[in-house]
């Protein structure tokens, strides 16, 4: 699969996860840990009320260096 496309692909799962998804209509299944060969290692807390939630805050993070096309300095 092409890089940016597969990156691409990333930002939407991102935006569709936490609280306030973005994309209407996807389900959401929060055991879901990978997406094709990228693993998420960390997302934001959720929680209602919480620091970052109160923030308008969510990220996530993906390990995607074990894939083509990712060196170890862009995971």
């Amino acid at each position: 699969m092409n890089r940016d496309l597969f990156l691409a692909i990333l930002a939407m799962d991102s935006y569709n996860r936490g609280y306030g998804q973005g994309i209407s209509g996807l389900p959401v299944n929060v055991d879901v840990t990978t997406i094709g060969d990228a693993t998420i290692i960390r997302q934001s807390d959720t929680a209602p009320n919480s620091p970052g939630v109160n923030a308008g805050f969510y990220a996530i993070a993906y390990d995607v260096s074990g894939m083509a096309g990712f060196g170890a300095a862009q995971a």
